[in-house]
């Protein structure tokens, strides 16, 4: 196993607990993962010896789900690190977020890595937002795209298959926006209007 490129550290000059450049060093061990090398801190580029260890990853089932497909994977944890249900993980270059945990025979909001049997998690680099729309008493059922980070605002004019409409409310976990915005990731539903050509 390589030694990584960097680490965070203590840094005897400094103090600080802080990025450190690996200089050169190896890594050992089976159950625990033993890092002995040289490092430099980021800080004040003071070169010392350290000696780290942590338990080895752990390969975690991982169903991952987006749009109507879901694929199977595993996620590497440490042991002791705790999984809980909203969490953000990352696979590689995907964005995950975790919506169930199954440990033992049961369903639960948390659990320590080593006692989990399956993480359920969606693809959180683009969500799926929900739309009402109103066209005039007939109400339609649309979805669009959004990075979790975009904002949408009640009043704001979004474009659904070429058409405009206008945002009269939006329903996020918990509470119902006559004013305001809120971000995609936390939005339920969006209702809007269609807005008449002149």
């Amino acid at each position: 196993m390589k030694p990584p490129k960097e680490i965070v550290a203590e840094c005897p000059i400094c103090g600080a607990e802080t990025a450190h450049d690996v200089l050169g060093g190896r890594v050992e061990g089976k159950k625990k993962v033993v890092l002995r090398s040289s490092v430099r801190c980021c800080e004040c580029g003071h070169v010392h010896s350290v000696e780290l260890s942590e338990d080895k990853p752990i390969e975690v089932p991982t169903i991952i789900s987006w749009m109507d497909e879901s694929k199977r994977a595993s996620i590497a944890l440490q042991p002791h690190e705790i999984v809980s249900v909203d969490d953000e993980i990352f696979l590689e270059n995907e964005r995950l977020k975790v919506t169930s945990i199954e440990s033992g025979d049961a369903r639960v909001r948390e659990s320590k890595a080593k006692d989990v049997d399956t993480i359920w998690a969606k693809k959180f680099d683009k969500v799926r937002l929900k739309v009402s729309v109103d066209l005039r008493g007939k109400v339609l059922a649309k979805e669009i795209l959004a990075v979790p980070e975009e904002e949408f605002a009640v009043g704001e004019v979004v474009e659904i298959d070429r058409r405009e409409f206008v945002i009269t409310s939006i329903r996020t976990q918990g509470r119902t926006l006559k004013h305001g915005s809120a971000k995609a990731g936390s939005i339920v539903r969006i209702y809007s209007k269609g807005i008449r050509s002149k």
